[in-house]
């Protein structure tokens, strides 16, 4: 019963997280299907200026994420998005295993600056992380959103 934090780079992982946001945010939460995938999600950027992780229990895909690195020379940011885990496995501490892990990759590729937008309901689990709200309140995808951010 291993669990497993992996980072996309084939198209079939890529496929398993697609499968999974297709469930959490167009299923469960209503989300168009239009706003939930983008060009970072396209596999020909895979590596290159977005990286797509998954995290697998007995070989079944169950919490994945994805992160965009700002390419600018004066700015050494990221955007963590696209994070949720299978319905079955919250509150058992995969969303903080993903989070962990992708800290752990970003402060290895020296971001020092992680910003993302949380859905509402999230927002105290990503302060308990250290993150700090920014802004007001937005809505995305029908759903209320809060900028926040973390510096390393």
């Amino acid at each position: 019963m291993d669990i497993i934090f992996s980072e996309v780079k084939n198209e079939i992982n890529l496929n398993e997280s697609f499968e999974l946001r297709k469930k959490v945010f167009i299923i469960e939460q209503g989300c168009p299907i239009e706003e939930e995938f983008d060009e970072f999600d396209n596999l020909n950027r895979i590596g290159k200026d977005s990286f797509h992780f998954n995290i697998y229990k007995d070989n079944a895909c169950i919490s994945t994420s994805r992160i965009v690195i700002n390419r600018n020379l004066d700015d050494n940011s990221a955007k963590i998005q696209r994070v949720c885990v299978l319905k079955d496995f919250r509150g058992t501490g995969i969303g903080l295993f993903m989070m962990s892990n992708l800290h752990e990759y970003l402060i290895n590729k020296n971001i020092n600056k992680i910003t993302l937008s949380s859905q509402d309901h999230a927002i105290e689990f990503y302060k308990k992380l250290g993150y700090i709200e920014l802004g007001n309140e937005y809505l995305e995808a029908g759903i209320i959103h809060k900028k926040m951010y973390i510096n390393f």
